[in-house]
Protein backbone atom coordinates (compact mmCIF):
# COMPACT_ATOMS: atom_id res chain seq x y z
CA UNK A 1 0.00 0.00 0.00
CA UNK A 2 2.84 2.60 0.74
CA UNK A 3 4.54 1.45 -2.47
CA UNK A 4 1.63 2.67 -4.27
CA UNK A 5 0.86 5.73 -2.44
CA UNK A 6 4.54 6.98 -3.02
CA UNK A 7 4.15 6.22 -6.51
CA UNK A 8 1.37 8.45 -6.73
CA UNK A 9 2.43 11.05 -4.50
CA UNK A 10 6.20 11.72 -4.16
CA UNK A 11 8.89 12.45 -6.26
CA UNK A 12 10.52 10.05 -8.83
CA UNK A 13 13.48 9.41 -6.71
CA UNK A 14 15.41 9.44 -9.82
CA UNK A 15 14.41 12.53 -11.13
CA UNK A 16 15.01 14.08 -8.06
CA UNK A 17 18.41 12.79 -7.42
CA UNK A 18 19.11 13.64 -11.00
CA UNK A 19 17.97 17.07 -10.73
CA UNK A 20 20.34 17.31 -7.44
CA UNK A 21 22.88 16.30 -8.90
CA UNK A 22 22.36 18.78 -12.07
CA UNK A 23 21.99 21.88 -9.90
CA UNK A 24 25.55 20.93 -8.44
CA UNK A 25 27.25 20.89 -11.76
CA UNK A 26 27.56 16.76 -11.79
CA UNK A 27 27.69 14.52 -15.10
CA UNK A 28 30.08 11.31 -13.54
CA UNK A 29 26.63 8.47 -12.15
CA UNK A 30 27.40 5.17 -11.01
CA UNK A 31 24.61 2.75 -10.94
CA UNK A 32 25.04 -0.60 -9.72
CA UNK A 33 23.43 -3.75 -11.04
CA UNK A 34 23.73 -7.56 -9.98
CA UNK A 35 19.76 -8.51 -10.90
CA UNK A 36 18.26 -10.22 -14.76
CA UNK A 37 19.95 -9.46 -17.81
CA UNK A 38 16.08 -8.45 -19.42
CA UNK A 39 16.28 -5.91 -17.09
CA UNK A 40 19.07 -4.25 -19.50
CA UNK A 41 16.35 -3.48 -22.27
CA UNK A 42 12.86 -3.36 -19.90
CA UNK A 43 14.15 -0.98 -17.77
CA UNK A 44 17.83 0.17 -17.48
CA UNK A 45 17.50 1.80 -21.02
CA UNK A 46 14.97 3.59 -20.15
CA UNK A 47 16.70 5.03 -17.02
CA UNK A 48 19.74 6.05 -19.05
CA UNK A 49 17.15 7.82 -21.69
CA UNK A 50 16.09 9.88 -18.34
CA UNK A 51 19.64 10.65 -17.36
CA UNK A 52 20.46 11.95 -20.68
CA UNK A 53 17.33 14.13 -20.64
CA UNK A 54 17.83 15.84 -17.61
CA UNK A 55 21.96 15.99 -17.61
CA UNK A 56 22.63 15.46 -21.42
CA UNK A 57 26.40 15.88 -21.32
CA UNK A 58 26.02 13.08 -18.36
CA UNK A 59 28.92 10.26 -18.08
CA UNK A 60 27.37 7.13 -17.43
CA UNK A 61 29.08 3.56 -15.74
CA UNK A 62 27.09 0.65 -14.64
CA UNK A 63 29.36 -1.46 -12.42
CA UNK A 64 28.07 -5.59 -12.81
CA UNK A 65 29.07 -8.73 -12.67
CA UNK A 66 31.16 -10.15 -15.16
CA UNK A 67 28.55 -12.66 -17.17
CA UNK A 68 25.93 -9.13 -17.88
CA UNK A 69 29.31 -7.20 -19.18
CA UNK A 70 28.49 -7.77 -23.03
CA UNK A 71 24.42 -6.84 -22.00
CA UNK A 72 25.60 -3.72 -20.85
CA UNK A 73 28.09 -2.85 -23.76
CA UNK A 74 24.63 -3.17 -26.19
CA UNK A 75 23.51 0.62 -24.21
CA UNK A 76 24.72 3.52 -26.39
CA UNK A 77 27.07 5.36 -24.94
CA UNK A 78 27.57 3.38 -21.48
CA UNK A 79 30.44 1.96 -19.38
CA UNK A 80 31.03 -0.97 -17.61
CA UNK A 81 33.00 -1.51 -14.62
CA UNK A 82 33.38 -5.62 -13.60
CA UNK A 83 32.73 -6.84 -10.07
CA UNK A 84 34.40 -9.79 -10.26
CA UNK A 85 33.22 -11.64 -6.91
CA UNK A 86 29.41 -10.49 -7.21
CA UNK A 87 26.72 -13.26 -7.84
CA UNK A 88 23.44 -13.25 -8.81
CA UNK A 89 20.77 -12.86 -5.82
CA UNK A 90 23.88 -12.10 -2.89
CA UNK A 91 24.48 -8.54 -1.22
CA UNK A 92 27.22 -6.65 -2.67
CA UNK A 93 28.92 -3.67 -1.80
CA UNK A 94 30.60 -1.19 -3.73
CA UNK A 95 34.45 -0.01 -3.13
CA UNK A 96 34.76 3.00 -1.47
CA UNK A 97 37.57 4.24 -3.53
CA UNK A 98 35.62 3.62 -7.02
CA UNK A 99 32.30 5.69 -5.16
CA UNK A 100 34.71 8.38 -4.82
CA UNK A 101 34.71 9.05 -7.92
CA UNK A 102 31.84 9.89 -8.93
CA UNK A 103 29.47 12.77 -8.44
CA UNK A 104 26.16 10.58 -8.06
CA UNK A 105 25.81 6.91 -6.98
CA UNK A 106 22.60 4.91 -7.38
CA UNK A 107 23.56 1.49 -5.58
CA UNK A 108 20.20 -0.30 -6.06
CA UNK A 109 18.21 0.93 -9.24
CA UNK A 110 14.56 0.44 -9.40
CA UNK A 111 13.52 0.71 -13.09
CA UNK A 112 9.21 -0.66 -11.59
CA UNK A 113 8.86 2.42 -9.51
CA UNK A 114 11.32 4.73 -11.36
CA UNK A 115 10.46 4.38 -15.25
CA UNK A 116 6.93 3.25 -15.06
CA UNK A 117 5.93 6.21 -17.61
CA UNK A 118 8.15 4.78 -20.61
CA UNK A 119 5.63 1.40 -20.61
CA UNK A 120 3.96 1.64 -24.26
CA UNK A 121 6.04 4.71 -25.26
CA UNK A 122 9.81 3.77 -25.32
CA UNK A 123 10.97 1.54 -27.91
CA UNK A 124 14.21 0.15 -25.96
CA UNK A 125 17.08 -0.27 -28.80
CA UNK A 126 20.32 -2.89 -27.90
CA UNK A 127 23.20 -1.79 -30.12
CA UNK A 128 24.29 -4.03 -32.35
CA UNK A 129 27.66 -3.90 -33.94
CA UNK A 130 28.54 -5.56 -37.38
CA UNK A 131 30.99 -6.97 -36.22
CA UNK A 132 29.69 -9.36 -34.29
CA UNK A 133 27.84 -11.38 -37.57
CA UNK A 134 30.38 -13.44 -37.85
CA UNK A 135 31.12 -15.03 -34.45
CA UNK A 136 28.14 -17.77 -35.77
CA UNK A 137 30.75 -19.28 -37.85
CA UNK A 138 32.44 -20.66 -35.28
CA UNK A 139 29.76 -23.05 -34.59
CA UNK A 140 29.66 -24.48 -38.33
CA UNK A 141 25.73 -24.29 -38.48
CA UNK A 142 24.45 -26.04 -41.58
CA UNK A 143 22.32 -23.95 -43.68
CA UNK A 144 20.54 -26.99 -45.06
CA UNK A 145 18.31 -27.16 -41.88
CA UNK A 146 15.70 -25.12 -40.73
CA UNK A 147 16.99 -24.11 -37.15
CA UNK A 148 14.80 -23.37 -34.06
CA UNK A 149 16.60 -22.01 -31.03
CA UNK A 150 15.19 -22.66 -27.85
CA UNK A 151 15.47 -21.72 -24.11
CA UNK A 152 13.59 -24.60 -22.04
CA UNK A 153 13.80 -22.15 -18.74
CA UNK A 154 13.38 -18.79 -17.31
CA UNK A 155 16.47 -19.37 -15.37
CA UNK A 156 15.70 -17.18 -12.49
CA UNK A 157 15.35 -18.00 -8.76
CA UNK A 158 11.61 -16.97 -8.74
CA UNK A 159 8.38 -17.86 -10.56
CA UNK A 160 8.65 -21.16 -11.24
CA UNK A 161 5.47 -20.46 -13.29
CA UNK A 162 7.49 -19.45 -16.14
CA UNK A 163 8.36 -22.58 -17.15
CA UNK A 164 6.92 -24.46 -19.70
CA UNK A 165 6.41 -28.17 -18.52
CA UNK A 166 9.54 -30.57 -19.42
CA UNK A 167 6.87 -32.99 -20.65
CA UNK A 168 5.52 -29.96 -23.17
CA UNK A 169 9.36 -29.42 -24.19
CA UNK A 170 10.13 -33.54 -24.73
CA UNK A 171 7.05 -33.64 -27.10
CA UNK A 172 7.70 -30.55 -29.51
CA UNK A 173 11.57 -32.15 -29.54
CA UNK A 174 10.37 -35.57 -30.29
CA UNK A 175 7.15 -33.89 -32.80
CA UNK A 176 10.24 -31.66 -34.54
CA UNK A 177 12.71 -34.95 -34.89
CA UNK A 178 9.90 -35.70 -37.73
CA UNK A 179 10.91 -33.05 -39.40
CA UNK A 180 14.38 -34.13 -41.04
CA UNK A 181 15.44 -30.63 -41.97
CA UNK A 182 14.45 -29.34 -38.92
CA UNK A 183 17.45 -29.15 -36.05
CA UNK A 184 16.69 -27.20 -32.43
CA UNK A 185 19.70 -25.01 -31.12
CA UNK A 186 19.55 -25.08 -27.09
CA UNK A 187 20.71 -21.22 -25.08
CA UNK A 188 21.12 -20.95 -22.00
CA UNK A 189 23.49 -20.86 -19.11
CA UNK A 190 23.01 -24.06 -16.85
CA UNK A 191 23.53 -27.53 -18.56
CA UNK A 192 20.10 -29.30 -17.41
CA UNK A 193 17.91 -31.17 -18.19
CA UNK A 194 19.25 -33.26 -20.69
CA UNK A 195 17.76 -34.10 -23.94
CA UNK A 196 18.65 -37.24 -26.30
CA UNK A 197 16.91 -36.38 -29.34
CA UNK A 198 19.53 -36.73 -32.45
CA UNK A 199 17.96 -33.25 -33.78
CA UNK A 200 19.23 -30.78 -30.65
CA UNK A 201 22.56 -29.29 -30.92
CA UNK A 202 23.06 -28.09 -26.81
CA UNK A 203 25.02 -25.07 -26.95
CA UNK A 204 23.76 -24.00 -23.21
CA UNK A 205 26.61 -22.36 -21.16
CA UNK A 206 28.89 -22.47 -24.61
CA UNK A 207 28.09 -19.38 -26.11
CA UNK A 208 29.13 -15.81 -25.10
CA UNK A 209 25.91 -13.29 -25.36
CA UNK A 210 27.21 -11.85 -29.11
CA UNK A 211 27.58 -15.35 -30.12
CA UNK A 212 24.30 -16.60 -29.01
CA UNK A 213 22.84 -13.53 -30.72
CA UNK A 214 24.83 -13.81 -34.15
CA UNK A 215 23.34 -17.28 -34.23
CA UNK A 216 19.41 -15.92 -33.76
CA UNK A 217 20.13 -13.11 -36.38
CA UNK A 218 21.83 -15.71 -38.95
CA UNK A 219 20.21 -18.78 -38.77
CA UNK A 220 16.95 -19.29 -36.65
CA UNK A 221 13.61 -19.44 -37.73
CA UNK A 222 12.08 -19.10 -34.84
CA UNK A 223 13.07 -18.82 -30.49
CA UNK A 224 11.04 -20.79 -28.60
CA UNK A 225 11.24 -19.25 -24.63
CA UNK A 226 9.43 -18.28 -21.59
CA UNK A 227 10.09 -14.65 -20.22
CA UNK A 228 13.61 -14.59 -19.64
CA UNK A 229 16.38 -12.25 -20.23
CA UNK A 230 17.43 -13.92 -23.40
CA UNK A 231 13.48 -13.26 -25.20
CA UNK A 232 14.09 -9.32 -24.21
CA UNK A 233 17.55 -9.10 -26.02
CA UNK A 234 16.27 -10.88 -28.77
CA UNK A 235 13.10 -9.16 -29.10
CA UNK A 236 14.87 -5.27 -28.13
CA UNK A 237 17.75 -6.06 -30.59
CA UNK A 238 18.19 -3.11 -32.85
CA UNK A 239 19.17 -5.17 -36.02
CA UNK A 240 17.01 -6.21 -38.86
CA UNK A 241 16.34 -10.12 -39.78
CA UNK A 242 13.64 -12.20 -39.86
CA UNK A 243 12.55 -14.20 -36.73
CA UNK A 244 9.44 -15.56 -35.40
CA UNK A 245 9.77 -15.51 -31.44
CA UNK A 246 7.52 -17.93 -29.80
CA UNK A 247 7.18 -16.63 -25.90
CA UNK A 248 5.54 -18.53 -23.33
CA UNK A 249 3.40 -16.64 -20.57
CA UNK A 250 1.39 -17.64 -17.67
CA UNK A 251 1.51 -13.95 -16.56
CA UNK A 252 1.06 -11.78 -19.57
CA UNK A 253 1.96 -8.77 -16.67
CA UNK A 254 5.42 -9.12 -17.19
CA UNK A 255 8.42 -8.36 -19.39
CA UNK A 256 7.91 -7.17 -23.31
CA UNK A 257 4.23 -7.89 -22.81
CA UNK A 258 4.15 -5.44 -20.15
CA UNK A 259 6.49 -2.91 -22.17
CA UNK A 260 4.03 -3.08 -24.90
CA UNK A 261 5.79 -1.73 -27.72
CA UNK A 262 6.79 -2.88 -30.94
CA UNK A 263 10.32 -4.64 -31.60
CA UNK A 264 12.71 -2.39 -33.42
CA UNK A 265 13.62 -5.26 -35.58
CA UNK A 266 10.58 -4.98 -38.10
CA UNK A 267 11.07 -8.22 -39.18
CA UNK A 268 10.40 -9.94 -35.95
CA UNK A 269 7.28 -11.53 -35.70
CA UNK A 270 6.24 -12.21 -32.36
CA UNK A 271 4.15 -14.72 -31.45
CA UNK A 272 2.83 -14.72 -27.52
CA UNK A 273 1.42 -17.59 -26.33
CA UNK A 274 -0.80 -17.03 -22.70
CA UNK A 275 -1.75 -19.65 -20.71
CA UNK A 276 -4.99 -19.94 -19.42
CA UNK A 277 -5.74 -20.21 -15.42
CA UNK A 278 -1.90 -19.22 -15.25
CA UNK A 279 -0.47 -22.18 -15.93
CA UNK A 280 1.68 -23.06 -18.76
CA UNK A 281 0.77 -26.65 -19.14
CA UNK A 282 -2.36 -25.11 -21.17
CA UNK A 283 -0.17 -24.45 -23.71
CA UNK A 284 0.12 -27.28 -26.61
CA UNK A 285 2.72 -28.17 -28.42
CA UNK A 286 0.48 -27.55 -31.71
CA UNK A 287 -0.11 -24.06 -30.46
CA UNK A 288 3.55 -23.60 -30.81
CA UNK A 289 4.37 -25.42 -34.05
CA UNK A 290 1.37 -23.57 -35.63
CA UNK A 291 2.94 -20.24 -34.45
CA UNK A 292 6.41 -21.62 -35.77
CA UNK A 293 5.76 -22.85 -39.10
CA UNK A 294 2.76 -20.37 -40.17
CA UNK A 295 1.26 -21.06 -43.68
CA UNK A 296 -1.78 -18.55 -43.82
CA UNK A 297 -0.14 -16.32 -46.60
CA UNK A 298 1.35 -19.93 -48.87
CA UNK A 299 -0.52 -21.38 -51.89
CA UNK A 300 0.62 -24.56 -53.79
CA UNK A 301 0.63 -24.97 -57.36
CA UNK A 302 0.67 -28.95 -58.60
CA UNK A 303 1.65 -29.55 -62.05
CA UNK A 304 -0.16 -32.92 -63.28
CA UNK A 305 -1.09 -32.53 -66.59
CA UNK A 306 0.45 -36.02 -68.05
CA UNK A 307 -0.45 -39.38 -68.57
CA UNK A 308 0.54 -42.42 -66.80
CA UNK A 309 1.66 -44.00 -70.26
CA UNK A 310 5.20 -45.01 -68.98
CA UNK A 311 4.02 -46.46 -66.33
CA UNK A 312 1.80 -48.72 -67.87
CA UNK A 313 -1.41 -47.07 -66.57
CA UNK A 314 -3.89 -45.52 -68.96
CA UNK A 315 -5.27 -42.45 -67.34
CA UNK A 316 -3.94 -39.59 -65.79
CA UNK A 317 -0.54 -39.82 -64.15
CA UNK A 318 -1.58 -38.37 -60.52
CA UNK A 319 -3.75 -41.49 -60.68
CA UNK A 320 -1.16 -44.03 -60.88
CA UNK A 321 -1.79 -45.99 -57.69
CA UNK A 322 1.74 -46.98 -55.34
CA UNK A 323 1.28 -48.55 -51.26
CA UNK A 324 -2.59 -48.61 -51.90
CA UNK A 325 -2.71 -44.62 -52.63
CA UNK A 326 -3.19 -42.51 -55.78
CA UNK A 327 -0.34 -40.28 -56.06
CA UNK A 328 -2.69 -37.35 -55.51
CA UNK A 329 -3.74 -38.89 -52.62
CA UNK A 330 -0.09 -38.87 -51.15
CA UNK A 331 0.59 -35.08 -52.53
CA UNK A 332 -2.65 -34.50 -50.53
CA UNK A 333 -1.62 -35.86 -47.41
CA UNK A 334 1.13 -32.95 -46.86
CA UNK A 335 -1.68 -30.16 -47.64
CA UNK A 336 -2.28 -28.30 -44.29
CA UNK A 337 -6.00 -27.41 -44.41
CA UNK A 338 -7.72 -24.26 -45.38
CA UNK A 339 -4.59 -23.41 -47.99
CA UNK A 340 -5.03 -23.09 -51.70
CA UNK A 341 -3.97 -25.44 -54.14
CA UNK A 342 -4.36 -25.54 -57.60
CA UNK A 343 -3.64 -28.27 -59.82
CA UNK A 344 -2.73 -27.62 -63.35
CA UNK A 345 -4.24 -30.40 -66.08
CA UNK A 346 -4.12 -30.34 -70.06
CA UNK A 347 -7.02 -31.18 -71.81
CA UNK A 348 -5.84 -35.11 -72.28
CA UNK A 349 -6.53 -35.79 -68.22
CA UNK A 350 -8.43 -32.58 -67.03
CA UNK A 351 -12.08 -34.17 -66.79
CA UNK A 352 -11.14 -37.80 -65.32
CA UNK A 353 -8.81 -35.78 -62.94
CA UNK A 354 -11.46 -33.28 -61.49
CA UNK A 355 -14.11 -36.18 -61.42
CA UNK A 356 -11.63 -38.02 -59.37
CA UNK A 357 -11.63 -35.23 -56.51
CA UNK A 358 -15.33 -35.24 -56.67
CA UNK A 359 -15.70 -38.55 -56.00
CA UNK A 360 -12.92 -37.98 -53.25
CA UNK A 361 -14.52 -35.16 -51.98
CA UNK A 362 -11.47 -32.92 -53.09
CA UNK A 363 -9.71 -34.42 -49.51
CA UNK A 364 -11.58 -31.59 -47.69
CA UNK A 365 -8.95 -29.40 -48.66
CA UNK A 366 -9.57 -26.00 -51.08
CA UNK A 367 -8.96 -26.96 -54.73
CA UNK A 368 -8.73 -25.22 -57.96
CA UNK A 369 -8.22 -26.64 -61.43
CA UNK A 370 -6.57 -25.14 -64.44
CA UNK A 371 -5.54 -26.59 -67.66
CA UNK A 372 -2.24 -25.58 -69.52
CA UNK A 373 -2.46 -24.59 -73.05
CA UNK A 374 -1.99 -27.01 -76.07
CA UNK A 375 0.38 -26.70 -79.42
CA UNK A 376 1.35 -28.36 -82.31
CA UNK A 377 3.56 -30.61 -83.15
CA UNK A 378 5.41 -29.90 -86.21
CA UNK A 379 6.89 -32.31 -88.69
CA UNK A 380 10.73 -33.00 -89.65
CA UNK A 381 10.21 -29.90 -92.18
CA UNK A 382 9.14 -27.97 -88.78
CA UNK A 383 5.82 -27.58 -90.09
CA UNK A 384 2.85 -27.55 -88.06
CA UNK A 385 0.54 -30.66 -88.03
CA UNK A 386 -2.62 -31.75 -87.02
CA UNK A 387 -1.05 -33.53 -83.46
CA UNK A 388 -1.49 -31.36 -80.52
CA UNK A 389 0.59 -32.22 -77.14
CA UNK A 390 0.76 -29.95 -73.15
CA UNK A 391 3.00 -27.31 -74.46
CA UNK A 392 5.26 -27.66 -71.16
CA UNK A 393 5.34 -26.83 -67.43
CA UNK A 394 6.43 -22.93 -68.58
CA UNK A 395 2.61 -22.46 -69.26
CA UNK A 396 1.96 -22.41 -65.82
CA UNK A 397 1.83 -18.78 -64.98
CA UNK A 398 -0.35 -17.66 -68.17
CA UNK A 399 -2.80 -20.13 -67.80
CA UNK A 400 -2.72 -20.06 -63.62
CA UNK A 401 -3.94 -15.98 -64.44
CA UNK A 402 -6.27 -17.33 -67.46
CA UNK A 403 -8.36 -19.22 -65.04
CA UNK A 404 -8.79 -16.43 -62.80
CA UNK A 405 -6.86 -17.99 -59.89
CA UNK A 406 -4.05 -15.19 -59.47
CA UNK A 407 -7.24 -13.18 -58.57
CA UNK A 408 -8.16 -16.06 -55.97
CA UNK A 409 -4.84 -16.72 -54.37
CA UNK A 410 -4.39 -12.98 -53.87
CA UNK A 411 -8.04 -12.77 -51.70
CA UNK A 412 -7.29 -15.39 -50.17
CA UNK A 413 -4.10 -13.20 -48.33
CA UNK A 414 -1.33 -15.75 -50.72
CA UNK A 415 2.39 -14.21 -51.55
CA UNK A 416 4.20 -17.00 -51.84
CA UNK A 417 2.92 -20.00 -54.21
CA UNK A 418 5.39 -23.17 -54.39
CA UNK A 419 5.47 -24.86 -57.26
CA UNK A 420 6.08 -29.59 -57.64
CA UNK A 421 5.81 -31.63 -59.59
CA UNK A 422 3.24 -35.14 -59.21
CA UNK A 423 6.47 -37.43 -60.37
CA UNK A 424 7.99 -36.71 -57.43
CA UNK A 425 6.18 -38.73 -54.23
CA UNK A 426 8.40 -36.95 -51.70
CA UNK A 427 7.51 -33.79 -52.97
CA UNK A 428 6.51 -31.15 -50.04
CA UNK A 429 3.93 -28.83 -50.83
CA UNK A 430 4.58 -26.38 -47.47
CA UNK A 431 8.21 -27.56 -46.30
CA UNK A 432 9.25 -25.04 -44.02
CA UNK A 433 12.47 -25.06 -45.22
CA UNK A 434 11.55 -23.59 -48.33
CA UNK A 435 9.32 -21.42 -47.48
CA UNK A 436 11.76 -19.81 -44.57
CA UNK A 437 14.35 -19.33 -46.93
CA UNK A 438 12.68 -18.36 -49.62
CA UNK A 439 11.22 -15.46 -47.42
CA UNK A 440 14.66 -14.79 -45.70
CA UNK A 441 16.42 -14.35 -48.77
CA UNK A 442 13.53 -12.32 -50.63
CA UNK A 443 13.84 -14.62 -53.90
CA UNK A 444 11.68 -13.99 -56.48
CA UNK A 445 12.07 -17.86 -57.07
CA UNK A 446 14.07 -20.12 -54.47
CA UNK A 447 14.97 -23.50 -55.66
CA UNK A 448 15.31 -26.97 -54.11
CA UNK A 449 17.86 -29.14 -55.58
CA UNK A 450 19.89 -32.28 -54.89
CA UNK A 451 23.15 -33.65 -54.94
CA UNK A 452 23.93 -34.25 -58.84
CA UNK A 453 24.93 -38.03 -59.20
CA UNK A 454 25.91 -40.25 -62.12
CA UNK A 455 22.18 -41.62 -62.18
CA UNK A 456 20.93 -37.80 -63.13
CA UNK A 457 21.89 -37.37 -65.97
CA UNK A 458 18.41 -36.93 -67.49
CA UNK A 459 17.69 -34.35 -65.05
CA UNK A 460 17.89 -31.18 -65.23
CA UNK A 461 21.33 -29.32 -63.48
CA UNK A 462 21.44 -26.15 -61.79
CA UNK A 463 24.77 -23.52 -62.95
CA UNK A 464 25.61 -20.51 -62.28
CA UNK A 465 25.40 -17.57 -64.61
CA UNK A 466 27.37 -14.19 -63.88
CA UNK A 467 25.62 -13.53 -59.59
CA UNK A 468 22.40 -16.13 -60.98
CA UNK A 469 21.27 -19.46 -60.92
CA UNK A 470 19.87 -20.93 -64.27
CA UNK A 471 18.71 -24.57 -65.18
CA UNK A 472 19.46 -26.66 -67.73
CA UNK A 473 17.94 -29.18 -68.95
CA UNK A 474 19.55 -32.59 -70.07
CA UNK A 475 18.50 -32.02 -73.75
CA UNK A 476 20.26 -28.46 -73.42
CA UNK A 477 23.57 -29.45 -71.65
CA UNK A 478 27.14 -29.61 -74.24
CA UNK A 479 28.75 -32.10 -71.70
CA UNK A 480 31.25 -29.67 -71.03
CA UNK A 481 29.29 -27.52 -68.44
CA UNK A 482 30.67 -28.62 -65.06
CA UNK A 483 27.35 -28.71 -62.46
CA UNK A 484 27.28 -30.21 -58.87
CA UNK A 485 23.15 -30.18 -58.16
CA UNK A 486 20.50 -31.46 -59.61
CA UNK A 487 16.74 -29.50 -60.04
CA UNK A 488 14.60 -31.14 -57.51
CA UNK A 489 11.83 -30.10 -59.27
CA UNK A 490 10.36 -27.58 -56.52
CA UNK A 491 10.24 -23.96 -56.26
CA UNK A 492 8.86 -21.52 -54.37
CA UNK A 493 7.99 -18.23 -56.17
CA UNK A 494 6.45 -15.15 -54.82
CA UNK A 495 3.20 -14.32 -56.16
CA UNK A 496 3.44 -11.06 -57.52
CA UNK A 497 6.80 -12.22 -59.83
CA UNK A 498 4.42 -15.31 -60.16
CA UNK A 499 1.86 -13.20 -62.08
CA UNK A 500 4.28 -10.72 -63.53
CA UNK A 501 6.00 -13.81 -66.05
CA UNK A 502 2.22 -14.41 -67.23
CA UNK A 503 2.72 -11.50 -69.47
CA UNK A 504 6.02 -12.89 -70.61
CA UNK A 505 6.69 -14.92 -73.26
CA UNK A 506 9.26 -17.65 -72.34
CA UNK A 507 11.87 -19.54 -75.21
CA UNK A 508 10.14 -22.75 -76.72
CA UNK A 509 12.75 -25.88 -76.59
CA UNK A 510 12.02 -28.14 -79.62
CA UNK A 511 12.64 -31.98 -79.19
CA UNK A 512 12.14 -34.98 -81.15
CA UNK A 513 10.12 -37.77 -80.34
CA UNK A 514 8.14 -40.57 -81.22
CA UNK A 515 4.04 -40.28 -80.99
CA UNK A 516 2.08 -42.91 -82.08
CA UNK A 517 4.48 -44.18 -84.36
CA UNK A 518 5.35 -41.09 -85.79
CA UNK A 519 8.68 -38.97 -85.51
CA UNK A 520 7.57 -35.67 -84.63
CA UNK A 521 9.11 -32.08 -83.12
CA UNK A 522 7.32 -31.01 -80.00
CA UNK A 523 8.24 -27.65 -77.90
CA UNK A 524 8.06 -26.98 -75.12
CA UNK A 525 8.09 -24.09 -72.56
CA UNK A 526 10.34 -24.74 -68.81
CA UNK A 527 9.11 -22.96 -65.89
CA UNK A 528 13.03 -22.57 -65.11
CA UNK A 529 13.63 -19.67 -67.80
CA UNK A 530 11.47 -17.44 -65.88
CA UNK A 531 14.90 -17.05 -63.46
CA UNK A 532 16.07 -14.81 -66.67
CA UNK A 533 13.20 -12.46 -65.63
CA UNK A 534 14.41 -12.56 -62.04
CA UNK A 535 15.53 -9.76 -59.63
CA UNK A 536 16.61 -12.59 -57.37
CA UNK A 537 16.90 -16.45 -57.50
CA UNK A 538 18.45 -18.45 -54.86
CA UNK A 539 18.80 -22.44 -54.26
CA UNK A 540 19.52 -24.69 -51.56
CA UNK A 541 20.52 -28.57 -51.19
CA UNK A 542 18.24 -30.82 -49.17
CA UNK A 543 18.58 -34.44 -48.77
CA UNK A 544 17.70 -36.67 -51.96
CA UNK A 545 16.54 -39.78 -49.41
CA UNK A 546 13.78 -37.62 -48.00
CA UNK A 547 12.71 -34.93 -50.62
CA UNK A 548 13.29 -37.36 -54.09
CA UNK A 549 11.43 -39.54 -55.25
CA UNK A 550 10.24 -39.74 -58.27
CA UNK A 551 8.04 -41.97 -60.74
CA UNK A 552 8.98 -41.47 -63.92
CA UNK A 553 8.70 -45.35 -65.07
CA UNK A 554 7.57 -48.67 -63.96
CA UNK A 555 11.33 -49.17 -63.54
CA UNK A 556 10.80 -46.31 -60.16
CA UNK A 557 8.43 -48.04 -58.56
CA UNK A 558 10.02 -50.81 -56.48
CA UNK A 559 12.82 -48.18 -55.15
CA UNK A 560 10.16 -45.97 -54.04
CA UNK A 561 8.13 -48.58 -52.16
CA UNK A 562 11.59 -49.48 -50.43
CA UNK A 563 12.25 -45.77 -49.38
CA UNK A 564 8.92 -45.34 -48.39
CA UNK A 565 8.83 -48.17 -46.06
CA UNK A 566 12.11 -46.89 -44.48
CA UNK A 567 10.54 -43.49 -44.10
CA UNK A 568 7.34 -45.58 -42.51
Amino acid sequence: MFRTLSRLFLPNPLDWMLKKTARKGGKKILLAWNRGLGDIALGLFAIVKRIREIIPDAEITFITRSNLHDGFSMLEGVKTIIAPNWKRGEPYKIDPFIKAQYDLVIEKPSPTDWVRWQRGMVVPKLKWDAKYDELHERFQMSSSFTWIGVQVSAETNYGLWRNWPLARWQELFDRLEKLEHVKVVLFGYGDTPKFNNQNIVDLRGKTTLFEMLSIIKHHCLGLVLPDSGISSMAYYLNATFPLRLVSLWADPNHGILKQAVVSPNRQLVHCPLIAEGRNLANVSVDAVLEQLFPMEQVGAILLAGGLGTRLGFNGPKGLFSIEGKSLFEWFCKKMPKGRPLAIMTSPLNHEETVAYFKQKNFFGLDIHFFMQEMSCFLDDEKKPIEMKGPNGNGSVFRSFEKAGLDKVFREKGVDLVTVSYIENLFARPFDPLLIHRARREKADAMVQCIKWCETDKSMGVLLEKGDKIEIKEYIGLDGLQKHQYAYSGQIAFTLPFFSKMAKKDLPIHWVRKKVKDRWIWKGEQFIFDAFTFASRVRAFEVPRSTHYAPIKGLECIESVQKRLRELG
